[in-house]
């Protein structure tokens, strides 16, 4: 398996890797949730959607994301008041991931944004979450093998041991406990 990945927007200004590290320190979910397909219809990048409304996420500890150039154009947006952090280019408006915030050392890299094919490299989606807002109903044989509630419950167990660990520095989307970028709300924008 490759040592790492590369990832980068949709012009090429902003660039990084990813260590893939072991199974343990890697995830990769298909995410229904309507915070998701929100934030990549704001970006005009439904392209990062799959048939489904899905979006394909690796999810990886902070620690093994590096950006090697243009993090000045990595802005953040939060769908909702309390929601997580999507970050995205300035350059392109490409969608990068999500993160939950500084303390946790979670980052959900979007499939589209990483320059290798994900399948060939670590595997397919382990399973499918809020599969409830798909906008159509999803075949059995593309949700993957793990249930909602599995995924959910792995993820928190790898979050916890991944905290303990200090997997959540460096966080490349945090300084000193703040966001590089300020988060803007999606939900102030309408009001």
């Amino acid at each position: 398996m490759a040592e790492f990945l590369n990832f980068q927007c949709d012009c090429g200004s902003v660039t990084g890797t990813v260590a893939c590290g072991s199974a343990f320190f890697r995830n990769r979910v298909m995410c229904y949730c309507d915070d998701c397909q929100a934030f990549v219809n704001h970006l005009g990048h439904e392209q990062s959607l799959n048939a489904f409304g899905g979006t394909d996420v690796f999810q990886v500890s902070a620690s093994q994301v590096t950006f090697t150039s243009g993090k000045e154009h990595v802005k953040c947006l939060k769908v909702t008041p309390k929601g997580v952090h999507r970050w995205y280019t300035d350059c392109c408006k490409a969608p990068l991931g999500n993160t939950i915030g500084a303390a946790w050392p979670l980052v959900g890299l979007i499939r589209s944004s990483i320059v290798q094919d994900l399948d060939k490299v670590v595997g397919p989606i382990s399973g499918s979450v809020f599969c409830k807002y798909a906008n159509q109903p999803i075949p059995h044989d593309i949700k993957g093998p793990s249930s909602h509630k599995r995924i959910v419950v792995t993820m928190v167990m790898k979050l916890m041991i991944w905290r303990l660990l200090g997997k959540g520095s460096p966080n490349p989307f945090y300084s000193a406990g703040k966001a590089i970028s300020k988060p803007q709300c999606l939900a102030d924008e309408k009001d």
